[in-house]
């Protein structure tokens, strides 16, 4: 999208033609040539040049309709894109798990591995030989798919120009990520992003925020962050920065410590870490499913804590809501994925009401690859934007 003011030639403004057609395909499933050119004001001429650069490409696919017009003609052709001609593989990175999978363009994970162990006290080096060598391994074992030489990688932290400048949950410092995945895979193209930010686009392509201009994701796991899509674009604020919900200062000077250094944040409240560590302060032993279940059983320490942890949701769902005015606020992370009595607590607590007062509220139904869809779709439109 380009700024107001500033004059393109005739290069840009066909890259930035062939881009918006591109888009309007992939975001509406099936669209007629007749209808870009109505959402675009463009030439219907127009319209045909570029769909055909886009055909001939093997990203777009032509097809008929199957109406039956009473006009003598041919039948009305519908546009799509072709979802299994280019794949591309996404990485998620947490501190327990990597998670790689083979994503189409409909964000659909067509081959996944896992490997689930503590990476958190592992030197970046080799978390990325790991990452490397399970990107390795799913291109070796799916050598017959049609994927591109493209990898998109989720992280959390602050992220700039495919490098982690910081991550509290991995306790990572300026990581060139990229620099160091692409001598170890072979692969040049390598986007490495934030992971709620990697989300949020999954979720504004294939997910609940498909349907509306704008929608903000907060997650709740190991770390808690949002991203907001305004206008199907995603907002990144000075140096990728936006969206760091987590590390908000609520108290300042008696607040609990987080792993980032300072007291108060959010996140020391909310994580699955901090709601463990108080737990742990009555039951020595307790699990975040005992936490659960004693909230349930209306034990008085787990309806204190669950109760405290509800308000700090609170809160953030109105910092969200006041900051960026969303039309919808997305509920994902491992707190409520792998946690079914505290997904019901957040659905009962925060998700039944129409949204007449706010934003509505819901909880993902991407699962637990939204981030690793997300992250294979910024790989496509790094590609993409060499070749449209």
């Amino acid at each position: 999208m380009t700024q107001p003011g500033v004059k393109l030639d005739k290069f840009s403004m066909r890259k930035s033609n062939r881009e918006l057609v591109f888009s309007i395909i992939h975001r509406k499933g099936c669209v007629s040539r007749l209808q870009i050119a109505r959402l675009t004001n463009m030439s219907l001429m127009s319209v045909g040049r570029i769909v055909d650069g886009l055909v001939k490409l093997g990203i777009v696919r032509e097809e008929d309709s199957g109406e039956q017009t009473n006009t003598v003609g041919r039948k009305p052709k519908l546009l799509r894109v072709a979802s299994n001609n280019f794949l591309s593989v996404g990485v998620e990175i947490d501190r327990d798990r990597i998670c790689t999978g083979i994503i189409n363009f409909k964000g659909q994970v067509l081959k996944k591995l896992e490997e689930k162990r503590n990476f958190g006290s592992s030197s970046p080096e080799h978390v990325l030989r790991c990452v490397a060598e399970m990107v390795m391994q799913i291109l070796s074992e799916n050598k017959n798919l049609p994927v591109i030489r493209a990898v998109g990688v989720a992280c959390p932290g602050l992220i700039e120009n495919d490098t982690i400048r910081f991550s509290s949950q991995m306790k990572w410092n300026n990581v060139a990520v990229a620099e160091i995945l692409r001598p170890l895979t072979g692969i040049d193209d390598i986007v490495v992003d934030n992971e709620v930010k990697a989300h949020g686009v999954a979720e504004d392509m294939f997910g609940l925020g498909k349907d509306y201009k704008s929608s903000v994701v907060l997650t709740m796991g190991s770390g808690i962050g949002s991203s907001a899509v305004i206008d199907h674009k995603l907002y990144r604020g000075r140096a990728n920065m936006a969206g760091e919900i987590g590390h908000i200062c609520m108290n300042p000077s008696g607040g609990n410590m987080c792993e980032c250094g300072k007291r108060g944040c959010l996140q020391a409240y909310m994580a699955d870490w901090a709601i463990l560590r108080e737990a742990r302060t009555v039951r020595e032993d307790a699990t975040l499913d005992d936490v659960f279940q004693a909230y349930l059983e209306k034990e008085p320490w787990a309806i204190n804590l669950i109760d405290q942890v509800l308000g700090y949701v609170s809160i953030a769902l109105h910092l969200l809501g006041g900051t960026y005015s969303p039309d919808i606020i997305i509920l994902c992370g491992r707190l409520l994925e792998e946690h079914r009595i505290y997904k019901e607590i957040i659905l009962d607590r925060f998700c039944r009401g129409g949204g007449d007062d706010g934003p509505l509220v819901r909880v993902s139904r991407l699962g637990p690859n939204g981030t690793m869809i997300g992250a294979g779709t910024l790989a496509f439109y790094s590609i993409l934007d060499k070749i449209l």
